[in-house]
């Protein structure tokens, strides 16, 4: 549904801290996929204290993994859009009081984007991580990496974001004036972003090393 109340309530409201420092994501260029969990009941992440994430040794040998803890990343994405999802709400008219809706949660969060002239032979593997259960990393125009992480203040862990309903589409023909391209969506779900968090990379660049080697 989307939506966690407290209750009973505490004896005040939360606390809501308030920082000087902006939090913008650049354009999202690439992505990063693994499996949500490496095993059954073992979660996929980065324990910070001996991987650090900002490191590129702490991403190679997931890159060249033969088991569940494997990353791949995708091709550039073009039109990358997010919707972040609505309110759901119930009621309106003579259902509810003064006739003003209850929200009851929040929807998901479609991404989309287009694979501009992607050989087949990769869109063909892409494919076949339709089937999968799958968190991503968010790279963007500045090479950082956005993840979830257990604490925004002191963070011990970084993982990917899970995702759902994962498409990549047939080959667009692009004709005279048009270019080739393959549609890729997929959603988030709602409250997806409660704990997002940026890395900076500190020894690599995140948009052209993390490749299988």
């Amino acid at each position: 549904m989307g939506l966690l109340v407290n209750c009973p309530r505490g004896e005040a409201i939360a606390d809501v801290p308030i920082s000087d420092c902006p939090e913008s994501l650049g354009q999202i260029q690439k992505v990063v996929f693994q499996r949500v969990n490496s095993a059954a009941g073992t979660k996929n992440k980065f324990v910070i204290a001996t991987a650090d994430p900002s490191l590129l040794a702490s991403w190679t040998p997931l890159l060249a993994a033969s088991d569940g803890t494997k990353v791949v990343q995708s091709p550039y994405i073009q039109s990358p859009e997010n919707e972040p999802g609505e309110s759901k709400e119930y009621g309106g008219g003579n259902e509810t009081l003064s006739g003003i809706p209850i929200v009851i949660g929040r929807d998901h969060t479609p991404f989309t984007g287009n694979l501009l002239r992607v050989p087949q032979s990769t869109i063909k593997e892409l494919k076949k991580l339709q089937g999968e259960v799958l968190a991503v990393y968010f790279i963007d125009e500045f090479g950082r990496i956005a993840g979830l992480v257990d604490d925004h203040t002191t963070p011990t862990e970084f993982r990917g974001v899970p995702i759902t309903s994962l498409f990549i589409g047939d080959k667009k023909l692009g004709g005279f004036e048009g270019i080739d391209m393959n549609a890729i969506k997929f959603n988030l779900y709602p409250n997806w972003s409660d704990d997002l968090h940026m890395i900076t990379p500190s020894d690599f660049d995140a948009l052209t090393e993390l490749v299988t080697p």
